[in-house]
């Protein structure tokens, strides 16, 4: 079975996504089709697809069998890279952590509980802390 998610569905949410973006309203087909250089029967196989998924908040389905989508969601965000992943924001914490155990200006007992952490979050806290930042809906960390 071909891979559909890579050469099809990713790009069609990733114009979805960006249209939406530029325009403040949810994008037909065939701009879609435009956008991606899809014949507009394709957009509207990927568009089945992606509706299985929470990608859209809305999704109709017309009688001709073709799919009009709403607002991506939040998860439409995270999976084209315009919103972080919990996984993402723990490697910006970790890094940060591991930036403070790694510089030399600060006391060393600062260091040292910062190589602690560090640690611990890479380790058996990972799980835990990608369940609290995930449950936190991405709001916990802030650009």
């Amino acid at each position: 079975m071909a891979d559909t998610w890579n050469t099809r569905d990713l790009p069609v949410l990733r114009a979805a996504v960006e249209f939406y973006d530029e325009h403040g309203h949810s994008p037909m087909a065939n701009e879609l089709a435009q956008l991606t250089g899809f014949e507009e029967k394709d957009v509207q196989r990927a568009l089945r697809a992606l509706a299985l998924e929470p990608f859209f908040d809305d999704v109709m389905y017309v009688a001709s069998g073709d799919v009009i989508v709403g607002a991506p969601t939040g998860n439409a965000l995270r999976v084209v890279g315009q919103w972080p992943t919990p996984e993402a924001q723990l490697d910006r914490l970790i890094a940060a952590i591991e930036a403070v155990a790694a510089d030399e200006a600060q006391p060393e007992e600062e260091r040292s509980k910062a190589r602690q952490l560090g640690m611990s979050l890479k380790g058996a806290l990972y799980q835990v802390a990608i369940g609290a930042l995930g449950g936190a809906g991405g709001n916990i960390m802030s650009g």
